[in-house]
């Protein structure tokens, strides 16, 4: 239940003492450390969030065509955020690459977006053009987002049953998918308030009350679209028979598939160290286990000069957490900062293969 980059910390503040006092020409050194492993998480998720957040304000401003809108939406996405962090703390959920990296900005944005296109279709319809007061802004927002609430209100319910079932997971499927599911339904709580209360407020406050719209790239853009799918669309209906077949085939084939799928749920991360685990004949000797992986290192260390250092970790510790015979061996192999790397491996990928 602690920090584990706190207990690092302390770890690398005691290393510091003990190696004051070990005799001349001893250092205790780490080989691997997982701070690094935390770090590097945490620069996962926090990329992951950022580009995810870039990405969904970049849509909202190219499909709304206005970007106040755009941006009132947006900021709809660090608030949610904000109301997951103060739940996932009273909860006592921790952030990790789990809980963190399955946020989808799309669906907490989805309630906002809603109720922004809603008022900016309401203002535009407005019978006399001219500029609006704030009293008139106010009702106009009032009985748009007044209008459109419910639906709102349902997308956001739906999708946050989506993830009730996951909360039901017991055992290690429990203890790995649980905050993922619990921080997705505090960030979607969080954004469904927000765009009751908060959004309605910042469109009254700050879209342009200006009633007059100008055509943009946005109109033409969506009018372009329409145009290429109404043709369709009249034609799906001509066919009903035909385009129902299709879907229910392509789902028959889609089940077919699934069923031979591997599955896989958690999410990969770039460690930035590999484990090689070697392996000898059963009843050798532990001379013989500590010949064969100094073999080992040295091919690797002259075939590989990306590799900082390798140790290899035989048999069980005195606290046999990782049990292996004194036949088997783990190399851990640290690798030097990528912009050090002098040989033909670009990335982490291509090195382990």
């Amino acid at each position: 239940g602690e920090n584990s980059s706190a207990v690092v910390e302390r770890v690398h503040e005691k290393m510091a003492q003990i190696n004051k006092s070990l005799p001349e020409g001893v250092v205790a050194e780490a080989f691997i450390d997982r701070g690094k492993l935390v770090d590097n998480s945490i620069k996962t998720v926090a990329k992951n969030l950022l580009e995810g957040a870039l990405i969904v304000i970049f849509v909202l401003i190219l499909f709304l065509g206005n970007l106040r809108a755009g941006l009132i939406v947006a900021s709809v996405i660090p608030l949610a955020m904000l109301f997951a962090v103060i739940l996932m703390n009273a909860f006592g959920v921790s952030g990790n690459l789990m809980s963190l990296g399955a946020i989808d900005f799309g669906i907490i944005v989805d309630g906002a977006v809603i109720i922004v296109e809603a008022t900016m279709h309401h203002l535009q319809k407005l019978k006399n053009k001219k500029e609006l007061t704030q009293e008139e802004m106010d009702k106009e927002v009032y009985n748009s987002a007044s209008k459109i609430r419910n639906s709102a209100a349902f997308g956001e319910i739906i999708i946050l049953i989506v993830y009730l079932p996951i909360l039901a997971l017991i055992g290690t499927e429990g203890k790995m998918f649980k905050p993922m599911a619990m921080t997705v339904g505090f960030a979607i709580i969080g954004a469904f308030i927000l765009s009751l209360t908060y959004i309605p407020m910042m469109s009254a406050l700050f879209l342009s009350k200006k009633t007059e719209h100008k055509e943009n790239f946005s109109d033409r853009m969506i009018a372009w679209l329409e145009s290429r799918y109404t043709p369709l669309l009249k034609k799906a209906l001509e066919f009903k028979k035909v385009v129902l077949s299709v879907a229910v085939g392509l789902f028959a084939s889609a089940f077919i598939v699934f069923q031979n799928m591997g599955g896989e749920f958690i999410p990969t991360i770039e460690e930035g160290d590999l484990a090689i685990n070697a392996t000898i004949m059963t009843g050798s000797s532990l001379s013989q286990m500590v010949e064969t992986a100094t073999k080992y290192e040295q091919i690797l260390k002259a075939k590989f000069p990306e590799i900082k250092t390798i140790v290899t970790k035989i048999g069980s510790g005195e606290i046999p957490t990782d049990p292996m015979p004194i036949e088997s061996g783990d190399l851990i192999i640290v690798l030097k900062d990528k912009k050090e790397w002098k040989g033909k491996y670009r990335n982490w990928e291509e090195i382990a293969n």
